[in-house]
C-alpha cells in the first residue's frame, strides 16, 4: 500500500529491491498525511453539522481526495537533479507543486487545531457570547430606557399642566363661594349695607355670583374633559413604557437564547484568532501545529529533490527512453509506408501520362498524314481547274 501510494511502479521496484525503503518512507508519509486529513474533514463538518454519519462520509472523501492530490504532486515531479542538494531550478520546478502542498497543509491542520485547543476555544466562545449579548442587552434595555424617559418627561409635562387647570379651577371656585357669600350675607343683612332684602347691592352681588358659578361649571366641565383625556394620553404612554421595557428583555432573552448555542465554525475560528492575538504563547503553539502540518504535507515533494539518483530511476529512463524510441520508429515506419503510397502513386500518374503523350502523338501523326494527302488532292484538282480556265480564257488569267 505505502509503495503504490508512493506512485512508482512496483514492477520496477521488484527489479530493484534496494530502492524500496525510499518509496516505503515517501508513500508512508502520503497515507498518513490522507489519514490526518480524513480526522480533519470529519471533524470540521461534524462542527459545522452536528451530524455524526455524514461527518464520518465527508471526513473519509476529504482524506481520499487529499490523498489522490498528494499522489499525483509527488509522482509528477520525477527525480529532479538527482542529486542530495536542493538547487535553486529544483525549486523552480517545484513551486507550483510545493504552494499547493503548503495550502492543504494550512487546510488540513485547521481543524485540527480546533479540536487541540477545544476547551480553551469553548471558554472563548462562552466569554464572546456573553459579552455580545451584555452589549446587545444593554443597547436594548438602553433603547427602552432612553424612550422611557422621554414619555416620563411627557407625563409630567401633562400633568403639571393637569396641576395648573386645578389651581385655576380652585382660584374660581374660591372667588364664586366668596361672590355667593356676599349674595347671601347681603340678602340678611349681615354684611354690607346693613339692611336685609334685595335691593340694588344684593342684586349686583346675586349677579356677579351668577356669572361666577356659570364661569365656574363651564372651566369645570372643560377642565374635566381635557384632564380624562390628558390621564388617558398618560396612561398609555405608560403602557407603551411597559410594553417597551417587556420587547426589551424578550429580545434580550431570544438574543441569549441564540448566542449560547453560538458553537459553529465560524465562532471557534473567530474564538481561536482572538484567543491568538491574547495569548502570545497560544499564538506560538497554533504556528508550530500549523508549520508542523505543513512540512508534513510538503516532506514527500523535499523527499523527492533530496534524494539521489537510483537504479529504479535508470530504469524508468530507459523504459520512457525505450517507449520513446518505439514511438519514433513506429512514426517512421508510417511516414515510409506513406511516402513510399506516395512515390508509386506518383509513378503510376507518370505511366499513365507517358502513354496518353504517345497515343496523342500517333494520332497526331496519322492526322497530319491525313491532312496533308487531303492537300495533295485538293491541290491537283485547283491545277486543272486553273489549266482549263487559262485554256478558254488566257487573257482573264494573266490580268488576274
Amino acid at each position: 500500500m505505502f509503495l503504490w501510494s508512493s506512485g512508482a511502479d512496483l514492477e520496477v521496484l521488484d527489479q530493484v529491491p534496494m530502492e524500496k525503503n525510499k518509496f516505503y518512507g515517501i508513500g508512508g508519509t502520503i497515507v498518513f498525511t490522507a489519514l490526518m486529513a480524513t480526522f480533519a474533514g470529519g471533524y470540521a463538518f461534524y462542527t459545522a453539522f452536528d451530524d455524526v454519519y455524514p461527518s464520518i462520509f465527508f471526513g473519509f472523501f476529504w482524506g481520499a481526495l487529499i490523498f489522490n492530490l498528494d499522489r499525483y504532486i509527488v509522482s509528477s515531479f520525477g527525480v529532479g537533479d538527482g542529486k542530495k542538494t536542493i538547487s535553486g531550478q529544483e525549486m523552480i520546478e517545484a513551486a507550483p507543486r510545493l504552494m499547493m502542498a503548503i495550502i492543504l497543509g494550512l487546510v488540513i491542520s485547521t481543524p485540527l487545531e480546533l479540536k487541540l485547543f477545544e476547551s480553551e476555544i469553548n471558554a472563548e466562545i462562552k466569554r464572546l457570547n456573553d459579552l455580545t449579548t451584555q452589549e446587545s442587552e444593554f443597547n436594548y434595555t438602553a433603547q427602552a430606557d432612553s424612550l422611557a424617559i422621554t414619555f416620563i418627561k411627557e407625563n409630567q409635562s401633562i400633568e403639571e399642566g393637569i396641576d395648573l387647570r386645578r389651581q385655576e379651577l380652585e382660584v374660581l371656585r374660591l372667588k364664586r363661594n366668596d361672590a355667593y357669600d356676599k349674595y347671601m350675607c347681603e340678602l340678611n343683612g349681615t354684611c354690607g349695607t346693613g339692611r336685609p332684602g334685595e335691593g340694588p347691592v344684593f342684586r349686583e352681588a346675586k349677579e356677579n355670583y351668577i356669572n361666577l358659578n356659570e364661569e365656574f361649571k363651564n372651566m369645570e366641565a372643560s377642565y374635566g374633559q381635557l384632564n380624562e383625556q390628558d390621564l388617558q394620553g398618560i396612561r398609555e404612554k405608560e403602557g407603551r413604557i411597559n410594553n417597551l421595557r417587556d420587547e426589551a428583555r424578550q429580545k434580550s432573552a431570544s438574543l441569549r437564547t441564540e448566542f449560547e448555542s453560538r458553537n459553529g465554525l465560524l465562532a471557534r475560528l473567530e474564538a481561536l484568532g482572538s484567543l491568538t492575538d491574547k495569548d502570545s504563547s497560544l499564538w506560538a503553539a497554533k504556528w508550530l501545529v500549523t508549520i508542523l502540518f505543513v512540512f508534513i504535507e510538503i516532506a514527500p515533494i523535499l523527499f523527492k529533490m533530496m534524494t539521489e539518483r537510483g537504479p529504479y530511476d535508470d530504469i524508468i529512463d530507459y523504459k520512457k527512453h525505450q517507449v520513446k524510441v518505439r514511438h519514433m520508429l513506429l512514426t517512421s515506419n508510417l511516414n515510409e509506408e506513406v511516402n513510399t503510397d506516395v512515390k508509386i502513386n506518383a509513378e503510376k500518374s507518370s505511366q499513365k501520362l507517358e502513354a496518353e503523350l504517345l497515343a496523342n502523338r500517333e494520332l497526331l501523326k496519322t492526322i497530319a498524314l491525313a491532312q496533308s494527302e487531303i492537300a495533295a488532292a485538293a491541290i491537283a484538282k485547283w491545277k486543272e481547274g486553273q489549266i482549263q480556265k487559262a485554256r478558254d480564257n488566257p487573257d482573264g488569267i494573266i490580268t488576274s
